[in-house]
């Protein structure tokens, strides 16, 4: 806006009528002056939004924390780094230029779906920690979501324990193991659903025999639809076919093993199948 005023002020001037555009000229280095001002603001604005200093801005975008300074003071960045400083702070160059108003009607959840799909399969990961971490930082009242930010350098043996009276979250930040389990509280409470039943601690009881668990092992290792013998066990497992017997017809009540009869022409077997999708309760 400037330059090209002055241009057309010097063309002016060529012809000796200068003072039509006098006042052109003064509103073009207004305009100029308003939209530094408005893209330092906003440049402010939203790198405290982000929860970034300008020392990690700066970072992102591989430059000194002085070049953001002087961006925050009233200059502009080159133009390469525009795309990745709209990236970074997650805002659009209109908003961020003050062209166009950030008007806080943004959908927060299709915004980060459509950031998730955007992003290459190994980032995917980071991303959904990221914000989980983020909402479960924003229990605390006493905490600025401005100052929420993923860590940088995560120790061992990171655990993080939310408990309220709608929710229960457990999460674990690792470097190199990290989840997260979020529950909304259910109107009647939870106890119902994990009352321990009088089957589930039977079985508990039984899987403590170690010959049951070399059993379900060697029986997960199975194809499916895969039938077998309790003889097939006993020899396999190097284990009595008493043992075997007695544990196979356990399995079987508990719906872990289910039997069949095969018929060989000269006589009919028990057969046996092992369910790979096992119905506990």
């Amino acid at each position: 806006m400037l330059v090209f005023n002055c241009n057309m002020c010097y063309n002016i001037i060529m012809k000796g009528d200068t003072k039509k555009y006098r006042q052109d000229i003064q509103c073009g280095i207004s305009e100029t002056e308003e939209n530094f001002m408005k893209f330092s603001q906003n440049l402010v604005r939203y790198r405290k939004k982000a929860g970034m200093t300008q020392s990690q801005l700066a970072s992102a975008l591989l430059v000194t924390p002085q070049a953001v300074s002087k961006w925050e003071k009233g200059s502009y960045p080159d133009c390469e780094l525009l795309p990745t400083l709209s990236k970074v702070l997650d805002v659009s160059l209109d908003v961020l230029f003050g062209l166009k108003e950030d008007d806080g009607n943004i959908d927060v959840h299709a915004a980060a779906a459509e950031k998730l799909q955007k992003l290459p399969p190994e980032d995917k990961g980071k991303f959904v920690m990221e914000q989980v971490y983020s909402m479960i930082c924003a229990y605390n009242q006493g905490t600025a979501p401005e100052n929420i930010r993923f860590p940088n350098h995560l120790k061992k043996e990171t655990y993080a324990c939310l408990r309220t009276d709608n929710e229960l979250a457990v999460s674990r930040l690792n470097p190199d193991m990290q989840y997260a389990c979020f529950m909304r509280i259910p109107e009647k409470g939870i106890d119902s659903y994990f009352h321990m039943q009088p089957r589930i601690t039977e079985l508990f009881g039984f899987l403590a025999d170690e010959n049951a668990l070399r059993i379900i092992s060697y029986a997960e290792t199975l194809e499916r639809n895969f039938m077998f013998t309790k003889e097939c066990i006993a020899k396999n497992l190097s284990m009595p076919i008493e043992t075997v017997s007695d544990i196979v017809d356990r399995f079987d009540r508990f719906g872990i093993i289910w039997q069949l009869t095969a018929d060989t022409g000269e006589k009919r077997i028990p057969i046996y199948g092992y369910v790979h999708n096992v119905p506990l309760v």
